[in-house]
């Protein structure tokens, strides 16, 4: 029994020791790490490819690694400007609507209070006076302390894009310099068992971040085209637009398509179009639905990990790492998850090995 405890306090305390190296290479190696990381990972998936290119067109793989990277951060920075300016835009318009909103808003508040009013006797002048009085309060507040700040931020989103075009450049130069000498580097890395292990568990690792990121990209394809197709139907004003937008917030955690479809609903009401904010609120719903049938189709089935602790880890990792725990809290539960796999499957490997060289010693 002692010794049944024993073992479970060991495992408790290797579990921990894994989590606390995981954390620590997470928070303050991966800034270090990553650009390399990433350019390992692209070598490696695109390697054969080189190869070939090399062989039959005599170009060396360096300037082919670089020439694909490049296409694929112009593709990518293009299609996030087009998006960043279609958002800018909508909120353009938005902002060029406030004072119809706000017109509409306090209309709809008096004609809520006057049939409270009617239909219960309740004060509905003081009731509106006082929801009047809340929303200037906030507006205020909102004026005065989170768009300064928004603006004093605005150093740190140069800074940001500064840092994106470096991590960028030393990527491209990192997959230049690593295609060059891809094989003889990885005929060295192999040379090595502990080596050998550390790559079997990076691919595993990274097939792991392939199945996450492809599930969620077939899901916000499917959220998208679904929440275009019904606005659209619905004769709701940019249906398109506004239902692609929602199928990208529905990626984002704890936003999700609420944050847009809701607001869109009220607006709707505001404006008397009752069928249109009942379609708002039941896609919602839809919407949230097909998230969670597909999610563990597409996520747990295939990683072995519960959708659950998936979410788990997105929360955990906003709060530790910041806006990117997005990315890092899943790939940090991924690591901690297959590290403990590996490990298990060496006890295994060792308990038989064991086993055998007792079967041998009594024979």
């Amino acid at each position: 029994m002692e010794k049944k405890v024993t073992g479970k306090i060991r495992e408790y305390g290797v579990v921990c020791i894994v989590i606390t190296g995981v954390y620590i290479g997470f928070k303050y190696l991966s800034p270090l790490a990553a650009p390399f990381l990433f350019a390992f990972a692209f070598v490696s998936a695109f390697h054969p490819v080189l190869e070939k290119f090399q062989k039959k067109y005599h170009v060396k793989k360096g300037f082919l690694a670089a020439g694909i990277l490049i296409i694929l951060c112009i593709t990518v920075g293009v299609s996030v400007w087009s998006f960043a300016v279609f958002l800018f835009h909508k909120l353009g318009d938005l902002f060029g609507r406030i004072d119809l909103f706000e017109e509409k808003f306090y209309l709809f508040v008096g004609n809520c209070c006057a049939g409270m009013e009617q239909k219960f006797g309740m004060d509905g002048d003081g009731i509106e006076q006082f929801v009047l009085e809340r929303v200037n309060i906030f507006i205020e507040n909102f004026q005065v302390q989170v768009v300064p700040k928004i603006m004093n931020e605005s150093v740190n989103y140069v800074k940001n894009i500064a840092a994106i075009v470096g991590f960028i450049a030393i990527m491209i130069i990192a997959s230049v310099l690593l295609a060059k000498d891809y094989r003889q580097i990885m005929e060295g890395l192999r040379s090595r068992e502990e080596i050998r292990w550390v790559l079997g568990l990076g691919k595993k690792i990274f097939k792991h971040i392939g199945t996450f990121i492809r599930a969620q990209f077939i899901i916000l394809l499917i959220i998208s085209a679904v929440c275009s197709a019904v606005l659209f139907l619905a004769g709701i004003e940019g249906g398109i637009g506004i239902g692609l937008f929602t199928g990208f917030m529905d990626m984002l955690p704890f936003i999700g398509t609420g944050m847009v479809l809701m607001p869109l609903a009220f607006w709707q009401i505001l404006n008397g179009y009752y069928t249109k904010a009942a379609i708002c609120v039941i896609l919602y719903v839809v919407c949230a639905v097909t998230r969670e049938f597909l999610e563990p189709k597409l996520i747990g089935e295939r990683m072995g990990i519960f959708p659950v602790a998936i979410l788990f880890s997105v929360y955990a990792g906003v709060k530790l790492f910041g806006i990117f725990g997005i990315v890092k809290g899943p790939l940090a539960l991924i690591t901690v998850y297959e590290v403990l796999q590996c490990r298990k499957a060496w006890l295994g490997r060792n308990a038989e090995l064991n086993k055998e060289r007792k079967g041998y010693g009594e024979d």
